[in-house]
């Protein structure tokens, strides 16, 4: 692991390249108004960029593309609000970015869907942090979204319920990277280093 003091950038340049950048895309990327999220893609991510969440995983530019539309088929609306964000630079000149975010999901009315939203409501808004790595030209080469099942179904009266009697939560984590991430969710923010 190493500080962002040891970085080849200063933090001030840091701060301002690639965290700013992951400030400004993940909006345009998730976001439903009028902005073109298939060329914000384009523009920042590397060809074979990789795009990981705890449902799916893809591969490539155009994989990734398709993908950004899909918030556009079953939502309204995506807010999101973002707490800490922190970089570090690797000895191979590449950027993390861990960005803390707080998104909230606002959900079309189909009639297929009317039921569940019903249960769970129209809205749900839970905890996220995106692992972004950008390349030394500051191209995504590999984007992470981490958030916990439990923390979507805590959001929603009838998922808490119903994650509580299916599984027994285990708050321990045993790998660096879980152990580290599972401190910042948690609101620590004295976490500095990025594997």
């Amino acid at each position: 692991m190493r500080d962002v003091a040891h970085s080849t950038l200063s933090l001030h340049e840091s701060r301002s390249s690639a965290a700013e950048l992951v400030r400004s895309i993940l909006p345009i990327l998730y976001g439903v108004d009028e902005r073109p999220p298939r060329a914000a893609a384009t523009k920042h991510y590397h060809p074979d960029a990789t795009f990981q969440d705890p449902l799916l995983t893809v591969q490539g530019i155009e994989s990734i593309r398709r993908l950004v539309y899909v918030n556009r088929t079953f939502l309204t609306d995506c807010r999101i609000v973002f707490g800490d964000v922190a970089e570090t630079v690797r000895p191979d000149g590449s950027h993390v970015v861990l960005a803390d975010v707080t998104c909230t999901l606002v959900f079309k009315h189909f009639l297929l869907w009317r039921p569940w939203q019903k249960l769970v409501g129209d809205s749900f808004t839970y905890q996220a942090v995106h692992k972004v790595v950008l390349d030394e030209d500051l191209k995504v080469t590999a984007h992470e979204e981490h958030f916990s099942v439990r923390s979507v179904l805590d959001t929603v009266p009838v998922g808490r319920a119903l994650y509580a009697a299916l599984r027994k939560v285990d708050a321990g984590c045993t790998s660096d990277f879980g152990y580290t991430l599972n401190q910042y969710i948690a609101g620590d923010r004295s976490i500095r280093t990025v594997l």
